[in-house]
Formats: C-alpha cells, structure tokens, sequence
C-alpha cells in the first residue's frame, strides 16, 4: 500500500487537494471549530487573534520570512521608538556572524514562539532564561560585578530587557542615582500632562469655539429624548461645539447607531491606539473587538455574564454614550470589569487619595493619579503640525516588561531607583503600590562601580 501510495500520480493529486481544502475551509470555520487544530494555547498577547490564522502566517501556512513580516506588521514602529537594542541590522553585522551562527536573532520566533504555553513566561511572551549567555558567556571578564551571576538572572533582576532597555542602561542610571523618591521634592510642579484636544480643535476651525446648549441640537427627530440630550449637553462635546448630526451622520443620512469609525473622524490617534491595544487589537484580525467574557484577566462575573455589557469593546464601552464621562472611564470603567487584586486594591492607595483630592479641590488636575494615568498615559504628539497632548489607548506601549513605563509614567512624578525597585517588587504591584518597595535594585551599584572601574583604567 506504501508503494502505491509513492508511485500513484492520482492518488498525490487527491492528497495535495485535500490539503488545499482543508486550508480553505480551515479559515471558514468558527473559532471553537478551529480550537482542535490548535497545537497549544497562544500567548496572552495574541490570544484574541488565534482563530484569524492568516494574520500571523499568510495564505497556507507560509515560511519563517511571512511569520518575520507579520510581527514587524504589529511591534515594528514600536521597536523603532525605543530605539531597538538588538535589531535585526546588528545581526547582519558581519563582525557578528560568530554570534548568529549560534542563535539566529533576525528572526523573532527564534525566541518568541507560540502555541508552547509550557514556555510561555509571566509576561505573556515565549522566551529562554538563558538565551543572553549565548553570546556573553564572557562578560563577568569585563564586568567584575557580573562575576558569579547565574546565567538566567540577567532579565529578573531588573537589569537588561533584550529589546527596551531606555530606562536601564548604564548612562540612564548614572545621570538618576540621586534622584529622591518624590520628583516634587525638587520641582513643585508634577509633569502629568493635562488634556488640551479642544484647544487643539479650536485651533483647526472657530467653530469647536462655541458652547452649545440643550436648545442647539440638531438631531431633528420630533420625539426628543430630553435624557439624552441633558447628558449631551454635559459632555466635552457640546462644550466643543459638536453636535449630534457629527456623530450621528454618514453621508448626510441620520443613523440611530454610531461606529468607531465615527470616533476616529476626530479621535483617529485615540482609535489607531486602541486598536494596537488589548482592548481592540483583534479588530486589525477579525474586524471584531474582544468582549469582556472572553478576557483572560480575572474579571467581574457579573459583568461577563451581563447581556447588556458582554458585547465586543469599543469606545463607548468605557466612555458611555452622549455623556462621554471621561472622569467615569478614568477608574469605574476599569474596576467595573477587572476583578485581579492589583486593580481592586487601588481605592486603597495614595494614588486614588490623589484622585480624591482633586475631586475635593485640594489638589490640582495634575497632580491626581487614576488607573488610566497609568496605563493609559498621555504624551505630546504632533498632529498636522500643532502640537498636543493625546491620550495613549494602547496598554501594550507600556507593559510587558513593565520597565517600560518607567519612562513615559512612574517618573513623570517619582525618582528613577524607586520607580525600579516598585515595579521589581511583587507584593508592591498586588497592593498597586500602597507602601514602599522593599527589594533593592543593584544595577544602580554595578553601574556607579563600572565608571569607577573605567576611570582607574584610564589612569
């Protein structure tokens, strides 16, 4: 039969057929039908996109080339921001064909590979403990302070990431070693920054000048849903000038139901973040953003389980419609889905106290810290050449390490050693950071000992 089978040009023919259908149907078929092909669980990064195959690799499941393409597709412009530092030119660098004769590091599934939950670390990401040593089996040589070191210890120890090291790397901690625990200790003022998109919108037409009142809209519809239109009249919106036919128009046909797209007619940098984040990064997949049942964060049971609120993610999840609460969509929105004990310990900390005082006029817009100050932090951008502050909907941008939002968060208003040794310390992240690290961070030591080290060469 194994002879036949070898020799039978027709029965090749019906064999590569079948596959050819099998791939066909295979990304028809729905996403638990598709689960019993899987060869293992996807990482928490791309666990909403596993069921839309051909995002990854390709038509028919291509080379090594496809899946390169399709991760640069997603982290690529990421990687360029914080400044790479392993890229893939270093490697093609032929003083380095010693080193990718070992590890071939041009590729990113030589260390990140999916569907291996067995390899899969608390980040979220596939990634061997030793795969540094690799190419720096020799370092304690040059470093005295590495001498002794275990080989997997180079990550954990709040030291090195492979590819985003801005807050880590030698200079970095040098220039911050006496930074106090507090930036206000130093400048009074906190660098949170604030929202300026209305002036921002102003400055592009006189109309977003105007405030309009409940009197203004001009939704045309006869039965008027004065609930509605009093939260309208509330919002950002009506204070900015804009009116219902804005949002609730296409083509000058009245539409009852608003798409995301009609957010991003005016928020497109909000909408292109919150598509790269894990709020709605499936909707670059499957054009079908993730619903709060399907999170594999601990989540409220009530609200998974809530016809009302178990629908696919979008703006308006957060932000609720016509009233657009931002102050809502800061913390409640946050807690009233995530139930981990990170997020239900944050009324308990000195950051929600902030908030509080802000509330209370105590304390200025600035200085109150709330779950998106964190994870969705704001930063200057430059749009259509004015200058403004927008907020960040792309969680990924600084998690995962978390060292990465060391820079463009903690030290907005903390000093750098502290900043480190909070986000090394476990405990410190379960209680959201209500109290003082109590893990030291050596880096800074090893750095002070290597520009020592370096001076007395130099003598």
């Amino acid at each position: 039969m194994k002879t036949l089978f070898i020799k039978s040009p027709l029965l090749w023919a019906w064999l590569l057929l079948t596959l050819l259908m099998t791939g066909f149907y295979f990304d028809r078929l729905s996403g638990d039908d598709k689960d019993v092909f899987l060869p293992g669980a996807a990482t928490d990064g791309h666990y909403q996109i596993i069921n839309n195959c051909s995002t990854c690799h390709g038509d028919g499941f291509e080379d090594q080339k496809v899946l390169q393409k399709s991760c640069v597709s997603c982290h690529g412009e990421e990687l360029k921001a914080i400044n790479d530092s392993h890229p893939k030119k270093k490697f093609l660098d032929p003083r380095n064909a010693d080193r990718l004769a070992i590890i071939d590091a041009t590729y990113c599934v030589t260390c990140h590979v999916e569907h291996q939950p067995g390899r899969t670390g608390e980040m979220g990401v596939t990634l061997p403990e030793d795969f540094c040593i690799y190419c720096h089996d020799d370092v304690a040589k040059n470093r005295k302070s590495h001498d002794g070191l275990e080989f997997d210890t180079c990550g954990s120890a709040g030291c090195h990431n492979y590819h985003d090291n801005k807050a880590l790397y030698e200079d970095f901690l040098i220039k911050h070693k006496n930074d106090p625990v507090y930036n206000s200790e130093v400048d009074a003022a906190m660098q949170v920054l604030e929202k300026d998109l209305k002036a921002y919108f102003e400055k592009q037409d006189e109309k977003y000048l105007k405030v309009l009142k409940m009197e203004d809209q001009d939704s045309g519809i006869e039965q008027l849903n004065w609930k509605v239109f009093a939260q309208w009249e509330k919002s950002g919106h009506a204070a900015s000038g804009v009116n219902c036919s804005e949002c609730h128009t296409d083509n000058a046909v009245w539409s009852s139901r608003v798409d995301m797209e009609s957010c991003e007619n005016c928020h497109e940098l909000e909408v292109i973040g919150f598509k790269r984040g894990k709020h709605g990064m499936s909707l670059l997949a499957s054009n079908a953003t993730i619903s709060v049942s399907n999170s594999r964060l601990p989540k409220s049971e009530a609200k998974a389980s809530s016809n009302k609120t178990n629908k696919n993610l979008s703006c308006t999840s957060c932000h609720s419609d016509h009233n657009f609460n931002v102050e809502y969509a800061a913390i409640d929105a946050c807690l009233g889905c995530h139930e981990d004990e990170h997020s239900r310990n944050f009324k308990k900390t000195k950051h929600y106290a902030s908030w509080l005082g802000v509330k209370n006029g105590s304390l200025k817009k600035e200085e109150g810290v709330t779950c998106a100050t964190c994870h969705l932090p704001r930063k200057q951008v430059s749009e259509n050449g004015v200058k403004r502050t927008l907020v960040q909907h792309n969680q990924n941008e600084n998690l995962e390490p978390n060292e990465k939002m060391i820079r463009s968060v903690c030290m907005s208003c903390h000093g750098l050693q502290f900043s480190l040794e909070s986000l090394m310390d476990e405990n410190l992240i379960t209680s959201n950071f209500n109290g003082m690290p109590t893990v030291k961070n050596k880096g800074f030591d090893m750095a002070v000992q290597r520009e020592i080290d370096k001076r007395n060469e130099k003598k």
